[in-house]
């Protein structure tokens, strides 16, 4: 399946601003996913390219076995963050397509707001309104290795969809980091419009590159 490249540094950059694209080498990441009502750690470590047991060792203090998940809070998921088209770092993941499904769907839903309908139809060629069954999606997660020009404590970093609830505060407090480091990480972003996404460090993780 063939998606459009060329301009694709320039979308991304307009999607989001959070961090500099700069793909210089690849490292691990997480994805901050919000676990919806219907969904499992099965589900998401398939979509993820992960497994259920995986997910359990990255969060244990709010999921002690992968059969014990309540919707309505987020698991931290890895997945490695490489190197799209040359020009920004993010993961491309598959999505199978089954009848019904929607790029609206898979995006807010499947993926939980860690990809756009934007990124999705940029990145595939079918028409927005008769995805075909059974074909493959591009899944595109965006992720970042770190900014040295910011700090060199950290190197581990969350791509986390923001939600209304958020805040810069709320999201400082429950991650125990300066909400000053948050900012800096992401310059220019509010951390109270729903929407979007940010990276948060991990702390106590060596930096990677």
């Amino acid at each position: 399946m063939g998606f459009r490249i060329g301009l694709g540094f320039l979308v991304l950059v307009s999607l989001c601003c959070t961090v500099k694209p700069q793909c210089s080498k690849s490292c691990d990441a997480l994805a901050s996913y919000y676990v919806w009502q219907g969904t499992n750690l099965s589900f998401i470590g398939d979509i993820m390219n992960t497994t259920d047991a995986t997910i359990v060792t990255y969060n244990k203090d709010s999921v002690p076995n992968i059969n014990s998940v309540r919707f309505g809070i987020r698991v931290n998921v890895p997945f490695t963050c490489g190197c799209i088209n040359s020009d920004f770092h993010g993961q491309m993941f598959e999505w199978d397509v089954r009848t019904g499904d929607t790029y609206d769907q898979i995006a807010k839903i499947f993926y939980s707001n860690l990809t756009t309908v934007e990124d999705l139809e940029w990145f595939n060629s079918y028409d927005p309104n008769n995805i075909l069954n059974n074909a493959k999606v591009n899944v595109t997660v965006n992720c970042t290795c770190g900014n040295s020009t910011v700090s060199e404590d950290y190197g581990l970093f969350i791509t986390y969809p923001l939600r209304p609830e958020d805040s810069l505060d709320s999201i400082a407090e429950t991650e125990q980091l300066d909400q000053a480091l948050l900012q800096r990480y992401n310059p220019g972003v509010n951390f109270s419009q729903g929407s979007g996404f940010v990276y948060i460090p991990g702390k106590g993780l060596s930096f990677c590159c």
